[in-house]
């Protein structure tokens, strides 16, 4: 009996288009703010990303060079940027949650 023929044709990347768009609705909510509106929630979002611990898990996962593993991260990310920016773009103000140390 044949084997069954490999296909010469990479793998179809279902996630890459997903991320893709993700990026363009980051583009989309960031149009109209200022740096410093694209900066506070670049800020809040990496705030609530460490506050949960999702980069604790990445960093300690063995295969971060993996592709999916890469990509499952950018997503969760860029969700919470976007978040962020549409809340700016509805007049609330995203608060920091970490507070370097004080000034003497």
């Amino acid at each position: 009996m044949k084997k069954p023929k490999k296909s010469k044709r990479p793998k179809r990347d279902a996630v890459s288009p997903f991320r893709d768009k993700i990026w363009d609705l980051f583009r989309s909510h960031a149009e109209g703010l200022d740096g410093a509106d694209v900066v506070l929630a670049l800020r809040q979002a990496g705030e609530e990303i460490w506050a949960v611990g999702i980069d604790d898990v990445y960093s300690a996962m063995p295969h971060q060079d993996d592709e999916p593993l890469g990509n499952a991260f950018d997503i969760t990310w860029l969700t919470v940027v976007c978040i962020k920016l549409q809340e700016i773009k509805e007049g609330k103000r995203p608060t920091t949650r970490i507070r370097g140390p004080k000034a003497a």
